[in-house]
């Protein structure tokens, strides 16, 4: 179940997303690893401003007349529907990882071997997907998470070091 804490970090995440339209490069890197997810963060964008506008078109109409207003509070009321749309399914897609914590695990995948050394059951970056995945799961806090990324990219046996994280 989505909380309200989740619901504020979509909101800023959708933010970060707006802003990117001015830096084309981010943006379409981001669309390229997501494209959805841009595309609801657009969307959700798109669609809060068209409902903030209608609402307030709204409320003009129902000082001056009442005929328009049924019009207008109609495409507001499909604005706001559209709006929650565009959130649930931004939130839908999102992964459980905040973006600086998933930035750490990019930052130690590119600095990680994808071979296997001699005698070892993993990879490196084997080893940093599986505790990505531990850390999604809620077995590693964030400072863990991180403890166990140097180690791997530090430790001969990737494996070991994943099998100590299980254990924590």
């Amino acid at each position: 179940m989505v909380d309200i804490e989740d619901l504020v970090e979509a909101v800023v995440d959708i933010e970060d997303v707006v802003e990117e339209i001015a830096e084309p490069e981010e943006l379409l890197e981001d669309f390229v690893d997501n494209p959805l997810l841009i595309a609801f963060a657009l969307v959700a964008a798109a669609a809060a401003l068209v409902t903030v506008l209608l609402v307030t078109a709204t409320l003009l109409f129902l000082l001056f007349a009442v005929g328009p207003v049924a019009v207008v509070a109609s495409l507001a009321i499909v604005g706001v529907l559209l709006t929650i749309l565009a959130v649930t399914g931004f939130v839908y897609l999102r992964t459980d990882i905040p973006s600086d914590v998933r930035q750490k695990i990019e930052a130690a995948r590119e600095r990680s071997d994808d071979t296997r050394k001699r005698g070892a059951s993993m990879s490196e970056q084997e080893a940093i997907d599986e505790l990505k995945t531990q850390y999604a799961e809620g077995a590693l806090t964030e400072s863990e998470l991180e403890r166990a990324l140097e180690d791997v990219l530090t430790s001969n046996e990737p494996e070991r070091v994943v099998e100590r994280s299980r254990e924590l």
